[in-house]
């Protein structure tokens, strides 16, 4: 009688082993979970530099708009509520005295603006500019 060669007892037959497998699938496993997390932080930390750029723009505007009117500001701390990209910010403009007294310079805070506006919020960015006095101009009419 002959003897049947069984198929895990062949030489021939090469393949991985259930441990091999499971080993595999566990490196695997960790490794895609250490890139997710990397995904995780580099998503929060887009979302982070958009937030900063828009409250750096909307602070820009804010000197801009201030410098272009001509506006002389009263000494002390002002609070506004703008509107950009969607969104509501909140600024806190400090006008403050320089040594020069034609001359005042202004730091602008901006954060986003929380739902109860009286509540405290977190400063994203704060800019400072100088605004000097507007010159009065006098017209004269010579025919």
């Amino acid at each position: 009688m002959k003897k049947m060669n069984r198929p895990y007892k062949n030489k021939k037959n090469k393949g991985f082993t259930l441990l091999e497998v499971l080993v595999a699938l566990a490196v695997f496993a960790v490794a895609a979970i250490a890139l997710m997390r990397v995904s995780e932080s580099q998503l929060q930390l887009s979302a982070r530099l958009e937030d900063k750029t828009f409250a750096h723009w909307v602070a820009l505007n804010m000197v801009s708009e201030m410098q272009a009117n001509q506006d002389w500001p009263d000494l002390g701390e002002q609070t506004g509520k703008v509107a950009m990209a969607g969104r509501d910010w909140k600024i806190i403009v400090k006008t403050l005295a320089t040594p020069m007294s034609r001359v005042r310079r202004i730091e602008v805070t901006v954060g986003l603006a929380p739902q109860d506006f009286t509540q405290n919020m977190e400063a994203i960015t704060v800019l400072s500019g100088f605004i000097e006095l507007p010159s009065v101009q006098t017209t004269s009419n010579e025919s």
